[in-house]
């Protein structure tokens, strides 16, 4: 991830990412390529259930949409073990998780509150 992606572009990714019928191994990507990206997908949602609710307060269908984006980005890493609470020692994890917050902070608020939005309107 670069920092140049602001908070809504890595929202717009992985939104695009998780209703796109394309598995990452037929995009010619490899193993560590696709858990990278998981882990980028992972990191944005994360800073999303941090920064939204402050913005859009509290809100269950926001909250039940975090987790199933966390649960189908999950479905994508190539360790099937592997869960969210597992995923945050991960050394890498760590660091592109920094730089998406680092990214949200250099967001507009009106930006955030819109990505924030997107996440209450997401449908499956």
């Amino acid at each position: 991830m670069t920092k140049s992606i602001s908070f809504r572009g890595l929202l717009g990714l992985g939104i695009a990412a998780l209703l796109s019928s394309t598995v990452f191994a037929n995009d010619g990507l490899s193993l560590e390529e696709a858990n990278t990206i998981v882990k980028e997908d992972l990191a944005s949602t994360q800073v999303m259930a941090e920064v939204c609710p402050a913005i859009i307060g509290k809100n269950a269908k926001f909250d039940q949409n975090i987790q199933l984006l966390i649960k189908a980005y999950l479905q994508d890493y190539s360790d099937q073990s592997m869960t969210f609470d597992k995923i945050q020692a991960d050394s890498e994890y760590k660091s592109v998780l920094e730089e998406a917050r680092q990214a949200a902070k250099e967001t507009s608020k009106d930006e955030q509150k819109s990505v924030c939005e997107d996440v209450v309107n997401y449908q499956v």
